[in-house]
């Protein structure tokens, strides 16, 4: 991100509506929110198979992921941090980790989406000191689940990922530019010095994207729907009739649509011995029963780090009147 104009009004995947000029700027929308919104909660098989087969650009997703955790790290911090600066900055922190929760629990299909989870991965890892060779690492036992869960959450699958870029040879140049990978969000998402991009309109913009509250309990609702289409299609696809591949495919479908329910509750902060909290109490034993089942361990994942992570969100809402959580989970990622 640079100080041009071209970025004053930071927002995630902004439509035409909010492009650039004197209209006046529409409201931010949660993008996990924007992912489903058009799929209720008892949809048709055509819905859910639909789900399955339009992903996403999650290159494009995992590069508005990063602006957003880039410029919440900007936003002034301290005794210089006014109430509207933090609430800016909880807005980019859930809309950052909201982009980096369809990345993570979108199903692998092509090479493209491999390389947004690994560049994302490598972009959103938990940073510890290395330590030198035969020297024991000094990692706490919650600092390791947060990298076990960090990495489980952003794992390609099975998919067979080519090789990078090929190095250079010796009659190259251009080398202070050769590329590391086929998609660096380092390189597509450079580092910017500097004030915040954000002016008081971009600030009361995300200010009010907080204020819009969702219905964690609605959420987790959502997510008891969607995984109980999940399990019965997979029931009636295993009976191997000829539209079994249908069948599955809608399972898939109904597994999505209920895993980013699942982050969207996860993600949001609730407040102390509210419905909220209790929703979100609801949801932590509901990902643990998924343990014993057959839900791809990448989306299992993906909600356990986003509980860890929507902690930091958690505490700079309403320190010490929000609930973290540090649930016991089973460990099977």
């Amino acid at each position: 991100m640079t100080n041009n104009d071209q970025d004053r009004d930071l927002a995630p995947l902004a439509t035409d509506d909010e492009s650039r000029g004197n209209r006046p700027l529409g409201p931010i929308h949660d993008p996990l929110d924007e992912a489903t919104r058009s799929i209720g909660n008892d949809p048709s098989l055509a819905e859910l198979i639909a789900v399955r087969d339009h992903a996403p650009d999650l290159k494009i997703v995992a590069r508005e992921a990063k602006r957003c955790n880039d410029e919440a790290q900007r936003l002034p911090l301290g005794l210089d941090q006014t109430y509207e600066d933090r609430m800016a900055q909880v807005g980019l922190q859930i809309v950052g980790l909201s982009c980096a929760a369809i990345v993570a629990i979108w199903p692998t299909g092509t090479i493209e989406d491999a390389d947004a989870k690994r560049a994302l991965a490598w972009e959103t890892q938990p940073q510890y000191e290395d330590t030198d060779f035969a020297v024991a690492p000094m990692l706490s036992f919650e600092d390791a689940a947060r990298i076990r869960l960090h990495r489980a959450a952003f794992d390609v699958g099975a998919l067979v990922v080519p090789p990078g870029p090929t190095a250079p040879e010796p009659s190259d140049r251009g080398l202070a530019t050769w590329p590391l990978s086929r998609f660096d969000l380092a390189d597509a998402v450079p580092l910017a010095g500097g004030a915040a991009t954000l002016d008081a309109r971009g600030i009361a913009r995300w200010g009010a994207f907080v204020a819009a509250y969702p219905d964690l309990t609605t959420l987790v609702d959502r997510f008891s729907a969607m995984i109980a289409i999940a399990d019965r299609l997979t029931v009636i696809a295993h009976r191997n009739e000829p539209d079994s591949a249908l069948m599955r495919r809608a399972a898939e479908g109904a597994r999505i649509l209920a895993y980013l329910a699942a982050a969207r509750a996860a993600i949001w902060p609730g407040m102390l011995h509210s419905a909220d909290a209790q929703a979100k109490l609801r949801l932590v034993a509901l990902i643990n029963d998924r343990a014993c089942r057959h839900d791809p361990f990448h989306m299992q994942a993906a909600v356990r780090h986003l509980v860890s992570e929507a902690n930091f969100i958690a505490r700079r809402f309403r320190f010490s009147a929000t609930l973290e959580l540090d649930p016991a989970w089973i460990p099977i990622v």
